[in-house]
């Protein structure tokens, strides 16, 4: 991974709530911090930004590969009528909106229609 993916701010439009407000304000917090604590808060404040940065790159591209894996496995049952990759989805789908908190509207709604989706195929199929 190239330095320049790494600072890339992450797209508006994606499945992950952005933290820019979040690592501004340890921006402030540091400045406010350099003189009472001599540089040390300032240091602590940037770490627990980076920090920050690279949990939320992280959560990006799993949850990218998990949207990837779910609509291959829809590509695969409308193309085999394999109900397993219906059962992967749903159950991919609801442990990805019960584990992660920090999911945009987004990518609750995509959620949403690939569960309808399945359990609407799954019903149809019973």
């Amino acid at each position: 991974m190239k330095l320049k993916d790494l600072i890339k701010a992450p797209p508006a439009d994606g499945y992950i709530k952005n933290s820019s407000i979040l690592v501004t304000a340890l921006f402030i917090v540091g400045g406010i911090l350099y003189y009472p604590t001599d540089g040390y808060g300032t240091v602590i404040a940037l770490v627990a930004a980076l920090i920050v940065l690279f949990g939320q790159k992280l959560l990006i591209s799993q949850i990218n590969k998990d949207f990837a894996d779910m609509y291959f496995a829809k590509q695969q049952y409308e193309a085999t009528n394999n109900q397993d990759y219906l059962k992967f989805i749903v159950a991919r789908a609801e442990q990805i909106l019960a584990d992660n908190k920090v999911l945009s509207n987004k990518g609750k709604t995509e959620l949403i229609a690939l569960i309808d989706y399945a359990k609407k195929e799954l019903k149809i199929n019973d």
